[in-house]
């Protein structure tokens, strides 16, 4: 067991509990009850911390330590390892493969077992060692003549007296020119004119027994002068013709004269400039200006339309007008709408041309021509050589990334993509008739087909042996992959993409892959962005690794996987001070008093599901999205009833976040944002004109800063900072708002400068951060501490939890309208003063919430949600449901993204995406009520509601 006694980090109330070893522990509660503090705070901090010192003083300097938790004693405590919900990072060379360290292994399977080809033809390029050379011509009939011949580069060829004298002081008798022989005393006066091919005879000799040693001398002086390339002409008994044969010792190809050397590694990363495309440098990407980021309003005319890049008096856009008019007979083009204007003028708009821009005048009258620079090849050049920060802000708003033109966002040189193994899958006739692939092209495979790939595997017979081992160790970590529900998941997927969720589970994978026993894995919600099809694949995964002599501690409140524990652990009965007490602590059948379990066990009789509204509603306008094909979405068209409350809904990877997130809210934030995000490929999306407002809710963090917190995000800081400024002392002192604020000299603590603690650097252990000695923590001087409200100073509000506060201001309006609508969304233990960076993705989505519930809502407001249920216990999920419904009875449109299916249930619509991920998935399976989709087989989210309501029976 592991023992814990005396747990008071942050708000866990002194507890003691044991944990079994090598079980599958459950930790669940409401939101800020306590979980993370145990879970994270109290166990993986401890057991990560005495690992790390349990190293050398030496190497402890380059690992990142962390802080002894609040804690009396922990024991049988193991090495922890910490799976957390963080996003996949902002490195753009950072994919699915390298995180996962299978691009490692490709890299050395494809430089031990791959066959280069040229890249210009698609010809196989093959090579041989001097010693199968001579096996080759030893091979010959007995009797045949064969000459040995090194061709001699062209260049040197051009110096005829200077070749003929080296050849002869090394030796040499004979040459061969333009395919004629020719003895060295005769060779000046015979040499033609334009000799295109000049070869050095080595050896003249007949293939006998015995000959194998005279052989291989011959090919090593051939090799040895021309260095990877020897030819042979080879007259075999009886024939009168002689074959030339040609045999390289590198790859080659003599038709085009592209060569490669030898392969290793690391010619195939595009982390190195030996593999890296030139043009990218490996990115995959390459930045341009897009012209339709150019143009604000198409209906306007060409110099309203292109404003603030069109410069109607200059030289240059004279001469395009004149072009223009010439062009198409066109002589009002700046009055026509831009719309209107052909596309070849578009084109010369942006791109440029040669354009007349007068006449030459001299001997006679010509036009003089210079050329037209694009809008947009100006907008490259311009950011190119810009020095200012404002320029290259202000040309970066139109610039866009595209796969890069040279590699076709494959990150590699040509060459090396040209590198192939070839597979066969018995059973796939779209695989048999495959030709062989290159390593990014085995990358552009979901995780599904790679490892179906690597089952037909076609490796070199002298390979074998050698790469099997690798094989099996990359099939091993792709079906790894598979089994936490990443099947969909393309090897070349940058990791910034991914969400927390998907970031996770590789993370998961990994672990999985690595082996190990007798570790304490700790992991937070690993079944976020899980359809309910998938949490089962996901549960297998958590028993293999408890299975192994694990201990699996999930802070979790999903159904399946609190189900499936062995052991539970529920916090609560509250948040913040109200949260951090035990409230059960053992297996699910056999706790007491946990109101978790009685959620998940509430007699029929009792609904223990919230109240679903189950269709019903008079829809009236539509928004419409048609033709959406961006990644796998395969020309989907949706509506979108407004004014009612639509879940997007399917398994992962099945197009939602595409078809929500690429498509529909980056061309709602250009449409109502101004934004210049470009969304994904579609036809086109009706019925903007009956939105007033977009509001887009996502889980990104709210602050990068640790003085970022609930209160300055919410503008909560900015109303109390202005009513300590009206207090009678300030009046008298003359303070101002500033005053109150730890950003800004004045009122805050200078020695710390508003940070309210100091870091102490302790070199071979972590640094410790200590209490600011000028002013105790409270970030700000003792001239500002003295004013105070209902007797709280502005350092003691800050310590106030939201709840807290709405007594205190309960006067103030605004102020308290606003602290009453975070408190509804169950976010009433947040203080005020907390940093922003420890918030989770659902609070911090939540906080958003707030935000805007409290500002006066425009008519027919459109929100957007993007698995607002992450972290939320399901009493939380009620008071988010609540909220959703004011929204939707206040005339305004909700759309969620989630596969909760509390959720989907109280959902008016539901739109689900499917039939399952990647390729299989992009297609509009199932759209309706709750209801309708319960009833419908071929629906994944209808399945999953119609075996809910089986259970609640």
């Amino acid at each position: 067991m592991i023992r814990i006694r005396g747990a008071r980090q942050h708000n866990l109330r002194n507890l003691d509990l044991e944990i079994p070893r090598e079980k599958l522990v459950v930790v669940t509660g409401p939101s800020g009850s306590g979980k993370s503090s145990l879970a994270f705070h109290t166990l993986f901090a401890e057991g990560q911390r005495r690992f790390v010192e349990s190293l050398s003083a030496y190497a402890r300097q380059f690992l990142d330590q962390l802080e002894k938790p609040d804690v009396d004693a922990i024991e049988g405590l193991s090495p922890a390892i910490a799976i957390e919900q963080r996003s996949g990072g902002l490195n753009p060379r950072s994919t699915v493969a390298t995180a996962t360290e299978i691009y490692e292994h490709l890299r050395v399977l494809w430089a031990a077992a791959g066959t280069p080809h040229d890249p210009e033809t698609g010809e196989r390029l093959e090579k041989m060692a001097a010693g199968d050379i001579v096996a080759a011509l030893a091979a010959e009939p007995e009797g045949s003549r064969v000459v040995v011949l090194a061709p001699v580069p062209r260049e040197e060829a051009l110096e005829v007296g200077r070749l003929v004298a080296d050849l002869k002081r090394q030796g040499f008798v004979r040459v061969r020119v333009n395919g004629e022989m020719l003895d060295l005393d005769e060779a000046e006066g015979a040499w033609p004119e334009r000799a295109e091919e000049v070869e050095i005879v080595v050896d003249r000799l007949v293939v006998r027994e015995g000959s194998e040693s005279r052989m291989a001398d011959s090919v090593e002086t051939a090799l040895r002068i021309c260095g990877s390339e020897s030819r042979v002409l080879v007259q075999r008994p009886g024939v009168d013709a002689w074959e030339v044969r040609s045999f390289q010792t590198c790859y080659r190809n003599p038709k085009t004269g592209f060569e490669m050397g030898e392969l290793s590694p690391r010619h195939f990363s595009f982390n190195s400039h030996l593999g890296a495309c030139p043009a990218c440098e490996g990115l995959g990407t390459e930045r341009f200006c897009d012209p339709t980021l150019l143009v604000d309003d198409g209906k306007k005319p060409l110099g309203a339309a292109v404003k603030g890049w069109w410069k109607p008096k200059s030289q240059r856009e004279k001469a395009f007008l004149r072009e223009a008019a010439a062009m198409e007979q066109m002589f009002d083009v700046e009055g026509r709408a831009f719309d209107e204007l052909p596309e070849a003028l578009k084109w010369l708009l942006f791109q440029g041309g040669m354009l007349e821009t007068g006449w030459k005048m001299g001997a006679e009258k010509k036009p003089q021509v210079k050329k037209f620079e694009g809008l947009c090849c100006e907008a490259e050049r311009k950011l190119q050589g810009a020095s200012s920060e404002a320029v290259r802000r202000r040309i970066s708003r139109v610039m866009a990334e595209r796969p890069c033109r040279v590699c076709g966002g494959k990150r590699l040189k040509p060459g090396i993509l040209a590198v192939k193994i070839s597979s066969k899958v018995a059973g796939s006739a779209e695989m048999e008739s495959t030709p062989a692939w290159g390593i990014q092209d085995f990358c552009g495979m979901p995780v599904e087909e790679a490892l179906a790939w690597l089952g037909g595997v076609q490796l070199p017979a002298d390979r074998v042996e050698v790469c099997g081992q690798l094989v099996r160790e990359l099939e091993e970590r792709l079906s790894f992959l598979e089994r936490v529900g990443l099947g969909y998941l393309g090897l070349d997927r940058a990791s910034g993409t991914l969400s927390g969720g998907e970031a996770q589970r590789i993370r998961l994978a990994t672990q999985l892959g690595s082996g190990l026993t007798g570790v304490l894995y700790v992991l937070d919600e690993p079944s976020i962005g899980l359809h309910a099809e998938d949490t089962g694949r996901l549960v297998e995964a958590l028993k293999e690794l408890r299975d192994r002599g694990n201990t699996v501690v999930v802070v979790e409140h999903d159904e399946a996987v609190i189900r499936a524990a062995d052991w539970l652990v529920e916090l609560g009965p509250g948040a913040g001070s109200e949260g951090g007490y035990l409230l059960a602590n053992g297996p699910l059948d056999q706790v007491a008093n946990s109101p978790t379990k009685d959620w998940l066990g509430r007699p029929p009789a009792s609904p223990r599901r919230l109240p679903a509204t189950m269709g019903g509603l008079n829809w009236g306008n539509d928004l419409v999205i048609r033709g959406a094909r961006e990644h796998n979405l395969r020309d989907v068209q949706v509506r979108i009833p407004l004014g009612t409350i639509t879940c997007l809904c399917g398994p992962s990877g099945s197009g939602k976040s595409t078809l929500a997130d690429d498509i529909l809210m980056r061309a709602m934030r250009r449409h109502f944002h101004g934004a210049t995000d470009r969304p994904g490929a579609h036809d086109g999306i009706e019925g903007f004109e009956h939105i007033g407002k977009a509001v887009i809710v996502d889980q990104s963090a709210i602050g990068r800063s640790p003085r970022s917190n609930p209160a300055t995000f919410t503008g909560a800081f900015d109303i109390i900072r202005a009513l300590y400024a009206k207090l009678p002392l300030s009046r008298q002192r003359g303070y101002g708002p500033g005053r109150f604020s730890f950003n800004t000299r004045g009122g805050r603590c200078e020695r710390c400068e508003g940070a309210g603690r100091l870091k102490i650097e302790m070199h071979f252990l972590p640094d410790a951060w200590v209490p600011c000695g000028a002013c105790g923590g409270k970030r700000f001087n003792r001239e500002t501490l003295e004013v105070a409200f209902k007797g709280l100073n502005i350092a003691e509000v800050l310590e106030r939890s939201v709840s807290e506060a709405r007594q205190v201001f309960g006067a103030v309006p605004k102020l308290a309208t606003l602290l009453e609508v975070i408190e509804n969304l169950g976010l009433g233990y947040l203080r005020l003063g907390q940093a922003a960076d420890t918030l989770s993705g659902g609070e911090a989505q939540r906080l958003k919430l707030a935000v805007e519930l409290a500002k006066p809502a425009a008519p027919h407001t459109f929100y957007f949600f993007d698995e607002p249920t992450t972290g939320l216990h399901f009493g939380d999920v009620e008071r988010l449901l609540t909220a959703f419904r004011g929204l939707r009875d206040a005339g305004h449109t909700v759309l969620v993204v989630e596969h909760q299916l509390d959720v989907i249930r109280a959902a008016d619509h539901v739109i689900d995406l499917g039939p399952g991920g990647g390729k299989r998935g992009g297609r509009v399976v199932a759209v309706g009520s709750p209801e309708e989709l319960a009833a419908d087989p071929q629906s994944p989210t209808g399945r999953a509601l119609a075996g809910e309501r089986r259970r609640e029976k």
